[in-house]
């Protein structure tokens, strides 16, 4: 939303890795580019038993459960075993403390770099829709009607590669990212030509 209004050259988001959606802001001279490390951000990184299974929301709710902000929390990062994300300020202090995550026993460090071989996990969802339009992929990705998508979209609580997005019929490409808050975070990962009939195949990959 901010980057129209900057100067190119003369700001720089940051979130602890290169390929963090979350960050934050530095609006600075052109002859003083920040260093990563200048940015206040830490990498916690959780640890557990590879046969339980620990979630994004998890995590996101056990640090909001200290009475940390949403602003605080950055990219959470989920693999089998361990967890990294990216915090701020008293988010850092909270995770630090953590030994459960939900009814599972987790040890959380602050001493280990973010790992650069991570993989997003994810579940595929398929389905048919009539068009690519927005609401119909929601009602795919998130087995709801249409008239509850729709509602969702015009409450703002959709976004479309990060900007918020009040269209209902706005359509979606291969390699989109959309996120509805309460239910996740999603990747449209193909579209097919049409059937016969007109219909599209589509994949759909929800992030765990």
């Amino acid at each position: 939303m901010l980057r129209p209004m900057l100067k190119e050259g003369c700001f720089r988001f940051y979130g602890g890795c290169a390929s963090a959606e979350r960050g934050i802001l530095c609006i600075h001279p052109e002859d003083a580019v920040p260093e990563d490390s200048e940015f206040p951000i830490t990498c916690l990184t959780i640890t557990f038993r590879e046969t339980d299974q620990i979630t994004h929301r998890d995590v996101l709710g056990s640090l909001m459960a200290q009475q940390v902000t949403r602003d605080c929390i950055g990219d959470i990062f989920v693999s089998p075993g361990r967890i990294q994300c990216f915090v701020t300020g008293a988010a850092a202090a909270a995770g630090m403390q953590l030994t459960k995550i939900g009814r599972m026993g987790v040890r959380v460090t602050d001493a280990v770099p973010f790992a650069d071989d991570y993989q997003q996990a994810v579940k595929s969802i398929t389905g048919t829709v009539a068009s690519p339009r927005l609401d119909a992929i929601l009602k795919t990705a998130l087995h709801l009607n249409r008239e509850t998508c729709a509602e969702l979209i015009c409450r703002q609580l959709v976004m479309v590669n990060y900007q918020e997005i009040t269209e209902v019929s706005r359509h979606l490409k291969e390699g989109d990212v959309f996120s509805v808050r309460g239910y996740g975070k999603f990747c449209l990962k193909s579209i097919s030509m049409p059937t016969k009939k007109g219909r599209l195949h589509i994949v759909i990959e929800k992030y765990l």
